[in-house]
Order: structure tokens, then C-alpha cells, then sequence
């Protein structure tokens, strides 16, 4: 193409910039909705809670010398503990943490609970176990729990490691 004094001229036709232009929306139109769904980074997010708080549950009982019972739910897990410690009592009293889940007014404590988001479920092998005080899960048996049907939590039989 030969416009004028340029010699020879360079540049996009209107065709190839049109072209460009579609390539780029189509391109955005797959990519947007991949970038804006976060329930994967929720579920993750989600499934790093709960090992925390089972965790926790699992050093609580050993400090303590007492059973805490675990609580699950489809949308989270609360913890309790038994008071006063005695062979074959039930979980009566809540764990407590500074802070909680929203925090409350200070100088207010919380239960410890974990409240997945909206939308994110949570499914248990056992509704109800607990950790000994030794830290092994009661009854003594492997404990699948899955976070958002795909982020896997399990605490092992005998030792009761959360991984």
C-alpha cells in the first residue's frame, strides 16, 4: 500500500485491527469469569482453618490433660472440652479464644468455631470425635473430613497428625 510521498508505508489495515480486537474480547470473555471465581482459593483457605483448628484442638488436650471433643457441621466445626476432667464425661464447656470468629467486642472472648464461607461445605467420616489426652483421636480411627468437596483434611488413627 502506497499512501503519498512515504515510500513504503507501513501500518494495520482496518481487517487486521478488527481481528485483534475480537481475538482479544473472546479472549477475555473465557479468561474474566476464571479470575474472578474465588471458591477455590476459599476452599483452600477454608481447609487451612480447620487443620489449624484441629491442631490446636490436638495440643489443647495434651496441655491440659483432657479430652476435647470436636463438633462438625456442614458448614464448620466447633470445639469443646471436658470440665471437670473425669473418666467417661461429656464435653460441657466451650474452648474459648481471644479474638473469635468475627471477633467480638473487647475485651469479650468467642467459642472456638470455624464458619466456612458461604458456599464452601464441609463433610466428615465422624460428626463427633474427640482428641485424648495424649492427643489421639477418640474412637481410635482415621478421620476424613473434605472442604468444599475437594481439599482433603484427614488426622490419622494413634497419633492423631492433622494433615
Amino acid at each position: 500500500m502506497r499512501l503519498g510521498n512515504c515510500g513504503v508505508c507501513r501500518g494495520f489495515t482496518m481487517v487486521e485491527l478488527v481481528l485483534v480486537l475480537i481475538v482479544v474480547g473472546v479472549i477475555a470473555a473465557v479468561a474474566a469469569p476464571r479470575m474472578v471465581d474465588r471458591s477455590a482459593f476459599q476452599t483452600h483457605g477454608g481447609a487451612a482453618e480447620i487443620r489449624a483448628a484441629l491442631r490446636y484442638a490436638q495440643k489443647l488436650a495434651m496441655a491440659k490433660n483432657r479430652e476435647v471433643c470436636v463438633t462438625t457441621n456442614p458448614t464448620g466445626l466447633a470445639l469443646r472440652f471436658e470440665d471437670p476432667p473425669a473418666a467417661g464425661s461429656t464435653c460441657t464447656r466451650d474452648v474459648v479464644r481471644v479474638g473469635g470468629n468475627p471477633p467480638p467486642t473487647p475485651p469479650a472472648v468467642a467459642t472456638y468455631t470455624v464458619t466456612l464461607p458461604a458456599g464452601i461445605g464441609l463433610v466428615s467420616s465422624q460428626a463427633n470425635f474427640s482428641f485424648d489426652p495424649q492427643g489421639r483421636p477418640v474412637p481410635n480411627a482415621a478421620v476424613s473430613l473434605t472442604v468444599g468437596g475437594s481439599a482433603p483434611v484427614t488426622v490419622e488413627a494413634e497419633t492423631g497428625y492433622v494433615h
